[in-house]
């Protein structure tokens, strides 16, 4: 089974769960939806109160941002695109709207009657999506992904949600695992079975040449595999010399798709882990598809052993034990970097089940990032 692409984006016609007193302002309040805050000022809304939400890394059109933030206001959108912002000592994590606003943007016609209902593509509201990986030469667009070349059996890893939009996925007395979530690009490798979907492909099936398996590799959107001399965003085929120096194609078995993070030189803005001139690859997740055709997640301790076996860097682990709340796990995206303590600033963390990793075909994982990181807003990543 292959997983939905993305994690979650919507705008949602919502209640307020809870307000609570700014610390640092009088006139201030926090606002929390699902487990989002967003600073409000007083008074303006109670508990329960019907509210849109606009999460962060969305970009929102042009004539609600007009109405939103006109000509005095004090707060500022760049390009329209929501971020983090931080008020008085707090952070702030997207913007609720009132319903009211709405009405006057879209008119009195605009439907908004079911609550928890995606408002999203009415609203014309989009999430803002880093550049494309450029897959062709430096310098020349990109080529298209062609999903006729590419192996259907080798899938993508697809995104975590934030945990912020379930807070209630993980009981308090639930044992999970927290590791690092390192900044980099996501990438893939797996030794799939031999697919004849190019010309090429058939004559090497007709004539017997063709292998029972394939190695398949790439990044999390683009399968390299059939590309050679790739140069893409990064240079020239980053996936390819990592995992060729890490001798991965043979350390495959056939059924075995690996996940992982390649980080260093030039891969994200102000992350590259110690590496000057260097590419690393660390490896957080394994699916393994058995003899007849069923796919497993590897759970973490598996995981583990797995990349002891092969000789992968796996990534670091910074708790195991009982959840007990959100607020509890946010203390583990605070501080540097544990795989390399001079990266002042963690990303965030990722919350996988300890038992029942792989339910129903997908992992039961969860990502929390670090405010401190949403602070910076040179990042380009969408959260």
């Amino acid at each position: 089974m292959e997983e939905k692409t993305g994690s979650t984006f919507k705008v949602p016609l919502t209640t307020i769960r809870e307000i609570r007193p700014h610390a640092n302002a009088e006139k201030l309040e926090v606002a929390v939806v699902y487990g989002f805050q967003v600073i409000v000022k007083k008074d303006v809304y109670v508990q329960g109160d019907p509210v849109f939400y606009i999460p962060i890394d969305s970009i929102i059109p042009q004539k609600l941002e007009d109405h939103l933030f006109p000509p005095d206001a004090k707060i500022k959108l760049n390009k329209r695109r929501v971020r983090q912002i931080r008020i008085r000592g707090l952070a702030s994590q997207g913007m609720l709207v009132d319903p009211e606003d709405i009405d006057q943007v879209y008119g009195e016609d605009f439907d908004m009657s079911e609550i928890e209902k995606d408002y999203a593509q009415e609203l014309g509201i989009t999430k803002y999506e880093p550049p494309e990986v450029n897959v062709g030469t430096p310098g020349k667009p990109g080529t298209p992904r062609n999903k006729k070349r590419e192996n259907p059996n080798f899938h993508q890893y697809n995104g975590l949600d934030n945990i912020k939009w379930y807070p209630e996925k993980f009981k308090p007395d639930e044992f999970v695992v927290l590791q690092e979530k390192i900044h980099g690009t996501n990438a893939r490798a797996a030794l799939m079975p031999f697919v004849a979907n190019t010309f090429f492909k058939k004559l090497k099936k007709f004539f017997g040449f063709a292998p029972e398996y394939e190695f398949c590799y790439g990044s999390n959107q683009v399968q390299l595999q059939n590309k050679p001399g790739h140069k893409g965003f990064y240079g020239e085929d980053v996936y390819g010399k990592v995992f060729a120096t890490l001798q991965v194609k043979e350390k495959l078995r056939p059924g075995e798709a690996i996940y992982g993070e390649i980080y260093g030189d030039g891969i994200q803005k102000n992350y590259n882990y110690g590496l000057k001139g260097e590419h690393a690859f660390v490896l957080f997740d394994v699916k393994v598809t058995e003899a007849d055709g069923t796919q497993r997640w590897l759970d973490p301790d598996e995981v583990r052993e797995y990349a002891f076996q092969r000789g992968f860097k796996m990534v670091p682990e910074v708790y195991r034990g009982q959840f007990h709340s959100l607020e509890f796990v946010k203390q583990y995206t605070v501080g540097p970097s544990v795989l390399c303590p001079q990266q002042k600033v963690r990303e965030g963390v990722v919350v996988k089940a300890y038992k029942n990793y792989s339910e129903f075909g997908n992992k039961r994982a969860l990502k929390v990032i670090s405010e401190a990181y949403l602070d910076d807003h040179s990042n380009t990543d969408g959260h």
